[in-house]
């Protein structure tokens, strides 16, 4: 086998069958100049490639411009109900409906209650997607994306969906049409989940959208309807708050099969679920929307754990006032009924301390009182009460008392925490010391 060598190399090939090398070039001095040329005809290769100008006019939201007119794909398979509509990226197809909708549309309690301005309220645009897997990253598609938004006396429904992995720009063009008109993004997880998984999408495709304000109604159920449901999942939230019931139900976790097995096959069957499954999400989302409108702004004919669930929102986001005026009314009202009882210590301890804050001590020294002597597990109530009575009433020797009668408790006590034994351990020890100070000049005195 023959041996390769850098020029000027020594031994083997030497003569002139063995293409002996020039004078010279074996000078360290002449290799740097070969390799600076050659970096020097790199660059130039570089610069002639980046230098050709691009063909099609200069895109919207930054996207790339199209080549070739923005005609390919040619005729594809579509799913049901569906047509394909012109981007300057190809075509993309698309399934439009149109609801018609006689809710009501105020916006004010929201607005008050999250900042956003009305106008944004006014025009929301409700937004689902589909995917190729669940745990989103980079390898991850969104091959269905559902979008609403009010139209007239109705709601205009559009899917846009991927036939083919090469669409995807053409996809992403015209959900950003839309976007580019909401005034606030609504979505359920999708701060998390969607809008994340569609700005990857982007970069990957050195493009960039608008950003308007983002409403993800997860976080209000989670805060208003967490105190009475097991779990805050958009079929659950259907259930039991929307009274909606899906037929012919499809998992979520089973549409990426459906979407390859349609890749696959091109059965138009297997994604008639998908595309209901993805329209339910997105009206669903607009009744959630109307009932938290609804449950913000008035008290009537709510469930009194959701009342409980509103007023921790209200804390949450600064309305005091507002908030102690709900815990009040609901330990006045409720606290003998059987849908508080479970939560009667959290609305009790969350009352007082806000009304602590308001400095309305005496006030919450009842509330506290009343929570210790009829609560099964007292003890959060009792390092409360024995904080109030320190240093708001300034009666260490009653704040004593309540922490001794409490880990008297706490020895018999069939269940035990650790945080509460500890917490109490350190506050009596503290009272002691403050309260041996006290009592010390007075005793030197009557001796």
């Amino acid at each position: 086998m023959p041996v390769l060598r850098r020029p000027g190399a020594r031994g083997g090939g030497g003569g002139e069958s063995g293409g002996a090398a020039p004078p010279g070039t074996g000078r360290p001095g002449y290799r740097r100049r070969a390799v600076t040329a050659d970096l020097v005809a790199l660059r130039e290769r570089i610069a002639a490639i980046t230098a050709r100008p691009r063909a099609g006019a200069p895109s919207p939201f930054g996207f790339p411009s199209p080549s070739g007119g923005g005609q390919g794909g040619g005729s594809r398979r579509l799913p049901p109900n569906c047509t394909e509509e012109a981007t300057p990226f190809g075509t993309v197809a698309v399934r439009r409906e149109w609801f018609p909708d006689d809710g009501s549309q105020e916006v004010g309690a929201l607005s008050t209650c999250l900042g956003f301005a009305p106008d944004e309220l006014r025009r929301p645009l409700f937004l689902d997607t589909e995917t190729t897997g669940l745990s989103g990253g980079t390898g991850t598609v969104a091959f269905l994306v559902g979008l609403a938004w009010r139209e007239g006396e109705g709601l205009a429904l559009a899917q846009y969906f991927l036939c083919d992995f090469d669409q995807e720009q053409a996809l992403l063009w015209a959900v950003g049409q839309c976007i580019s008109q909401a005034g606030v993004l609504v979505s359920y997880n999708g701060r998390s989940f969607d809008w994340p998984l569609l700005q990857t999408r982007l970069v990957l495709q050195r493009a960039r959208w608008p950003s308007p304000p983002h409403l993800d109604l997860l976080t209000l159920a989670r805060r208003i309807f967490r105190p009475r449901l097991p779990d805050c999942a958009l079929q659950t939230i259907e259930q039991s708050v929307l009274d909606l019931h899906r037929a012919d139900h499809l998992p979520g976790s089973l549409i990426p099969s459906r979407y390859f097995a349609w890749l696959r096959q091109g059965d138009p069957r297997v994604l008639g679920p998908v595309f209901d499954h993805n329209q339910q999400d997105v009206l669903s989302m607009v009744v959630l929307l109307a009932r938290f409108e609804a449950l913000l702004g008035s008290s009537n004919e709510m469930h009194p754990l959701d009342r409980f669930g509103r007023a921790r929102f209200l804390e949450a986001r600064g309305f005091q006032v507002e908030a102690i005026r709900e815990y009040q009314h609901l330990w006045r009202e409720h606290q003998a009924g059987g849908a508080l009882r479970a939560t009667r210590g959290a609305l009790g301890l969350r009352l007082a301390r806000l009304l602590r804050r308001e400095g309305r001590w005496q006030e919450a020294r009842l509330v506290l009182e009343e929570c210790w002597h009829t609560q099964t597990y007292p003890y959060p109530a009792a390092i409360e009460l024995a904080k109030l009575l320190e240093h708001q009433a300034r009666d260490p020797a009653a704040a004593r008392r309540i922490v001794s009668d409490a880990l008297r408790l706490l020895v018999v006590a069939v269940v035990s925490n650790a945080q509460w034994r500890a917490d109490l351990e350190r506050r009596q020890q503290r009272l002691e010391r403050r309260l041996g100070r006290n009592e010390s000049p007075a005793l030197a005195l009557t001796g």
